[in-house]
């Protein structure tokens, strides 16, 4: 019998009793902790779409390079705006990181107990990594 193995990116955020991993380069609020289920499909379907974003765009943007965007996140799941990109890397790079965050929006509707912790929205930076 013959076993493919897949790698695929660990969900440190799922199902974490006492707490979260130290994996990979991300920081996360640890108010988020709670609600790890809702951060973990955030953060996989901003990456799905980055990467499907510059497969379609046969971009390759520097290696090394970085771009940051911070953006608000409302209680309906949707991106209320964006507040700050710091592009280090291509113009299209950039594009493609805002769109990636802004395209599957909406992530969802939170829960009680989360407008309870985050009020009616919380802001968010993700960092994206060319290598």
């Amino acid at each position: 019998m013959v076993v493919k193995q897949i790698n695929v990116r660990p969900a440190i955020f799922t199902q974490q009793i006492a707490g979260t991993s130290n994996i990979g380069p991300i920081a996360i609020d640890a108010r988020w902790s709670n609600y790890g289920a809702y951060l973990q499909r955030l953060i996989d379907s901003v990456q799905t779409q980055w990467e499907r974003l510059l497969i379609e765009s046969r971009i390759s943007p520097p290696s090394g390079t970085t771009v940051e965007v911070k953006f608000v996140l409302n209680s309906e799941g949707k991106i209320a705006r964006i507040v700050n990109v710091e592009n280090q890397s291509t113009e299209q790079a950039g594009h493609a990181c805002m769109s990636a965050i802004t395209d599957r929006a909406p992530y969802g509707l939170w829960t009680d107990d989360m407008k309870a912790v985050f009020g009616d929205q919380q802001e968010m930076t993700f960092k994206f990594f060319y290598q």
